[in-house]
């Protein structure tokens, strides 16, 4: 008893020394079959690897936050005609309302937008990005203070607090505490507190806080209710019901202010991220879609992949049908020859994985140049290697599975009579995966192409004015002082065509007001225009078409009261071409006339419709420089820059091209295009990997039928035909079964547009077309090799 306890064991591990023999034996003795195998894991999990570690990177951002009950307080702006625009911007008032009124509410943080701002310290200066903000955005967010006062680091007026970076570019390797800076050219701080360096997966991105309290004083408009101009954070207590205090401050707004249409909500910050956009006041996704999609692309590739493995296994089932008899007849169990197959399998797919760890190391620095991140897989992270663990696992299982179990099932005393016949082919499940196959790689191959058609689309569309060859500059205190001086140099240039000032981009307008007032508006309709501020050589300087009256006349002083509006403000006001002109309307600078009206333009994302837009000549609330060039962009970058050091010595030339800041709206769509171009390429590789594996052995398994038809008088194009049918029979299944699903799909996604590229039947035409050629090209090489084999050399066993 004592032997055989021992013995069992010791049998076991000679039973897996001969398996993992047998394993290799087989490996080296079907080299082509390997390498095929071996080759098409690895660019599959390589493929894999790169879209995890991009998908990891986006679910990463804002996640370093301590609070799991941080919140940013959303408001929705509930219009007459039903319409819910959710918005970011919110009333001053409402955080200290929060905090008085909802027992509920922990702590509140008021912040402006991102202010880019001139620090300077003697001779040296630099441009860095910050907020206004309440002190309590150290103990909300994880922003850690590593010198000066934790618990207040921002205790008077006079106080700012710097990142590690921005110190020590003023005062290397000494204390920065209690150092005096300038920032702006308008206030002088002493730093009171330095904060660790933003993290680079942080939505907020900024190098210094000053107190809020200095903006509310400058910004006196801002204390009404109805003014919604920054942006509003909130935890929540322990144990708090976010879903109460949502019921709790929705109509706060509406209670303070009885015209107001604004209803504040609140919304988990950590997902901001990824859910940050919103359909009739709830939130319908965002980036998160990219994420998802991305992350089905990589499953269909590891799933391609093991498709391959599994139908070239099966393929071979012939040959290794004698060896499973021979185990069986000895005595091996099912078990164990179900645990040899899975075994080899694994073997490959460790291989595999270490080969795609390699080509990713390889490829990370294009793959990051293309999505403009800084990704590298930390083999310390242990959740990292996990998932690298997890997926070696689970591809080894899939994809050896089938082949384990099919060739285990055979029944020794007819594999040794040799009476397999067809029932080794595993045809029937093989066709079947070979359809799934290139399903996949229809629907991937169309959805790449939509979404690269709609990138061009988007980058070729005449958005109704001319943004090329124009120079973005912000406005600094030189130019404000001495705008109209700055403004007649610069056209001195004889490549310098045109210099106006804007308050927005005129393809981003962001600010919305409700507050226009026309003949004939009932007194319950609010309505959302877009508004911008310009002066009068703003709309001639971007060629935008003016249909009827005129543009701004700087030496009228009634301009300063009177409005120019696009097509679709006149269609909402329910006015004409033929009386628009001298229509009243009632804004912000008072009482004026309509004067004259531009054609639309797309003044906001192509996602979405053109909207009411209303110009306003107000030249002194405007923060950016359009400058039109011609001819030598370099020569007249290098004039705008020294015409602005004459100004503003003291600021760096920072620059941009109107074009590049519409392109850059959309990275997001030409990234992901980039990537699913690349990853169908993948996909289609190793889905005709497979193909010609398999017609490698159709072709060896048919070798002798091909020989009896050759002597028959059988021609080279015909034993060619014979071979190709069978495959191009299930590429053309795959594509009747694939065309409507991604035809479903692509019509999903460019729907999310207003403006969007035609879905053609060509597109589609074309990719069978192209499918159907790789397939010929594919499988008729092996068709040829094998229809040109000597016929007597295939016959001479019979």
């Amino acid at each position: 008893m004592i032997c055989v306890r021992y013995l069992k064991p010791i049998n076991s591990l000679f039973m897996l020394r001969n398996y993992l023999k047998t394993t290799i034996r087989n490996l080296f003795r079907y080299k082509s079959y390997t390498f095929i195998n071996v080759f098409g894991l690895t660019i599959g999990l390589a493929a894999s690897i790169l879209i995890l570690l991009w998908v990891m990177d986006e679910m990463s951002y804002d996640q370093f936050h301590k609070n799991p009950r941080l919140y940013r307080v959303v408001s929705n702006a509930e219009y007459s005609d039903g319409k819910i625009e959710t918005g970011w911007s919110t009333p001053m008032k409402l955080a200290d309302g929060m905090q008085r009124e909802i027992p509920e509410v922990d702590q509140t943080m008021r912040i402006s937008w991102n202010a880019t701002m001139l620090v300077k310290l003697g001779g040296k200066s630099t441009i860095e990005d910050g907020f206004y903000a309440d002190s309590s955005m150290f103990s909300m967010f994880s922003f850690p203070i590593i010198a000066g006062d934790k618990k207040n680091p921002l205790p008077s007026i006079k106080s700012i607090a710097v990142s590690k970076k921005l110190a020590d570019k003023f005062f290397k390797g000494e204390d920065a505490i209690g150092k005096e800076i300038n920032v702006d050219k308008r206030y002088d701080f002493t730093i009171t507190s330095v904060f660790a360096d933003v993290p680079t997966h942080s939505s907020l991105k900024f190098d210094f806080v000053i107190p809020f309290t200095i903006w509310e004083q400058e910004n006196n408009w801002a204390g009404n209710w109805g003014n919604s101009s920054m942006q509003t954070f909130v935890t929540l207590k322990p144990g708090s019901d976010d879903v109460l205090v949502n019921e709790k401050i929705s109509g706060m707004i509406k209670k303070n202010c009885t015209e107001c249409i604004s209803n504040p909500m609140l919304f988990p910050y950590k997902k901001m991220r990824l859910h940050s956009e919103f359909l009739n006041g709830k939130s319908v996704g965002g980036r998160i879609s990219y994420v998802m999609s991305l992350s089905v692309v990589a499953l269909i590739i590891l799933l391609i992949a093991c498709i391959n493995f599994m139908n070239l296994s099966t393929a071979r089932s012939a040959t290794r049908s004698l060896e499973v008899g021979i185990r069986k007849s000895i005595g091996a169990q099912r078990s164990g020859i179900i645990a040899q197959f899975i075994g080899e399998s694994m073997l490959l797919t460790v291989i595999a994985m270490i080969f795609a760890l390699t080509i990713v190391e390889l490829i990370l620095p294009l793959f990051n140049a293309i999505t403009d991140k800084s990704i590298s897989p930390d083999y310390g992270d242990g959740q990292f290697l996990m998932i690298i663990v997890s997926v070696t696992l689970l591809t080894g299982v899939v994809a050896g599975s089938y082949p384990a179990f099919f060739l285990s099932s055979f029944k020794p005393a007819v594999v040794l009579k040799g009476n397999m016949g067809t029932s080794l082919s595993g045809g029937g499940l093989r066709k079947a995966l070979v359809i799934m196959q290139f399903v996949a790689s229809t629907v991937l191959i169309v959805g790449s192409i939509v979404v690269y058609n709609q990138i061009t689309f988007i980058r070729n569309i005449n958005i109704g004015f001319d943004r090329t060859n124009v120079v973005a500059l912000s406005q600094y205190e030189g130019f404000v002082k001495n705008s109209a001086a700055f403004k007649n140099e610069l056209l001195q240039f004889p490549n310098i065509k045109a210099v106006a000032v804007a308050g927005h981009n005129p393809f981003d307008v962001s600010n919305t007001t409700t507050d226009p007032v026309w003949p004939g508006k009932a007194k319950e309709t609010n309505i959302s225009f877009k508004a911008i501020s310009c002066d009068q050589d703003f709309i001639p300087a971007l060629g935008m078409q003016i249909l009827a009256g005129r543009n701004f006349n700087e030496s009228n002083k009634a301009d300063t009261s009177n409005y120019i509006i696009n097509e679709q403000a006149m269609r909402v006001m329910g006015l004409t071409i033929a009386d628009v002109i001298g229509t009243d309307l009632n804004m912000w600078q008072g009482k004026g006339k309509i004067i004259g009206v531009v054609r639309d333009f797309n003044n906001g994302s192509l996602k979405e419709p053109i909207m009411p837009l209303i110009f306003v000549y107000i030249p002194r609330n405007t923060w950016r420089i359009y400058v039109k060039i011609e001819g030598d962009p370099l020569k007249a970058l290098a004039q705008i820059e020294a015409v602005q050091h004459k100004y503003d010595p003291d600021y760096p030339f920072n620059y941009t091209f109107l074009n590049d800041e519409f392109d850059n709206q959309y990275k997001s769509e030409a990234t992901i295009g980039k990537l699913s171009l690349s990853f169908t390429v993948v996909a289609i590789i190793i889905s005709c990997l497979g193909l010609f594996g398999l017609a490698s052995f159709t072709a060896q398994r048919r070798v002798k039928e091909l020989g009896v038809r050759k002597v028959l008088g059988a021609s080279m194009l015909s034993l060619v035909t014979l071979l190709c049918k069978d495959f191009t029979r299930l590429v053309i299944i795959s594509l009747v079964v694939g065309f409507p699903i991604a035809w479903y799909l692509a019509t999903q996604y460019l729907n999310g547009y207003t403006f969007h590229a035609a879905l053609s039947w060509w597109l589609f035409i074309g990719c069978a077309l192209g499918i159907l050629l790789l397939t010929l090209v594919t499988v008729g090489y092996q068709s040829v090799k094998a229809a040109n084999n000597n016929p007597a050399e295939s016959l001479r066993s019979e």
